[in-house]
């Protein structure tokens, strides 16, 4: 019996498999440094040295992940990050700024690399420490890096900061003023979330004096010295960032409770021990808790009458009911107003509201 010949053709017997997608190539890749980066998040750099090594597209796609979230140290210009996208950018000769999301860094290590922030046209999240600026540096600096940023060096699509940035947070504010919100509603419209923080600059860790001491470069509590009362700090302020439609959440870092408070409870304070401790773990200053709730929740009403897309606004607190101890030493100061629009009314309260959640 004859058996048929049934050898098949080289093209036939060779026959490789369809190439990944890259979309699915590039998600596998991004859940891989994901994995990686979470066991050893200080060595980025080493997670990616492999995956750069397989092919072009590997080593595109690797870069990009890596360049996505950029966290930049106080460093000299040696070993500044921007070094390593002009590396990236002769390896596979594309704009390797364009890829960044996040950017979080100093003042004064955003101020040295300003001429670079121009390049990142499609920054999404932007974190300032400001630490180390003053009460009269502070705008200035902010004002560099806010016209850096919304300086486009792209020909080509036009594109800058200013139509991309959702998400802003400044840290360590020696003060929040009218002045610093304009800039923000001048240079961001799109912002989503804007994060403001005072307090983080006010030192309980040492003795009274470095607390008290702390104090002074620090507007903590804007009433009555700015402002008369806490309404008239939330209306100003929100009429202030009426052109960000789209804002929904935002935090206020300042004490809506009086200037006066802080002094007085040094005075309490130095009576019961060597080591500082807040208004909230004081007797004396807790009977006015009450007051400065009452505070918040009306401060908390006026932004969400202003600004309509509004969802939560928080405020720093000595007197928040959920306040706990950090293994670090530190209290979580911070209290939060909830906003619930329905049948043409506001209300507000310290709580999320059922649909919210």
């Amino acid at each position: 019996m004859l058996v048929p010949d049934c050898t098949l053709e080289p093209s036939q017997s060779n026959c490789s498999s369809p190439p990944l997608p890259p979309e699915l190539l590039d998600r596998i890749i991004e859940l891989a440094l994901e994995f990686r980066c979470s066991f050893h998040p200080s060595n980025k750099s080493e997670a990616i040295a492999s995956l750069t090594l397989v092919s072009t597209q590997f080593r595109g796609f690797a870069w990009r992940h890596y360049f996505r979230h950029i966290i930049l140290a106080e460093c000299g210009q040696d070993k500044s990050p921007w070094r390593e996208f002009c590396s990236a950018e002769k390896q596979i000769g594309e704009n390797c700024f364009s890829w960044v999301r996040t950017l979080r860094a100093s003042s004064k290590t955003l101020t040295f690399h300003s001429a670079q922030l121009s390049a990142l046209n499609y920054l999404q999240e932007l974190s300032v420490d400001l630490s180390t600026e003053g009460l009269r540096s502070q705008l200035p600096i902010l004002k560099r890096i806010c016209l850096a940023l919304l300086s486009c060096c792209s020909s080509v699509d036009n594109i800058n900061a200013s139509h991309t940035l959702t998400i802003l947070t400044l840290t360590s504010l020696p003060r929040i003023d009218i002045p610093l919100l304009r800039l923000i509603a001048e240079s961001f419209p799109r912002l989503v979330d804007l994060h403001l923080s005072c307090t983080e600059r006010l030192d309980l860790h040492c003795c009274w004096l470095c607390y008290e001491e702390s104090l002074g470069v620090t507007v903590h509590s804007p009433v009555p010295e700015m402002f008369s009362h806490s309404r008239d700090m939330a209306v100003a302020s929100a009429k202030t960032l009426v052109p960000l439609k789209h804002l929904q959440h935002i935090h206020f870092g300042v004490y809506l409770s009086d200037e006066a408070l802080v002094h007085d409870h040094i005075r309490h304070g130095n009576e019961e021990g060597e080591f500082p401790f807040g208004p909230e773990q004081c007797i004396l200053c807790d009977e006015v808790g009450t007051e400065v709730q009452l505070r918040e929740l009306a401060a908390g009403l006026e932004f969400a009458q202003y600004l309509k897309a509004l969802r939560t606004i928080g405020f720093s607190s000595f007197f928040e009911d959920g306040t706990e101890c950090h293994s670090d030493g530190q209290w979580t100061d911070k209290t939060t107003v909830y906003v619930l629009r329905e049948n043409g009314r506001i209300r507000v309260r310290k709580a999320p509201w059922p649909s919210a959640r």
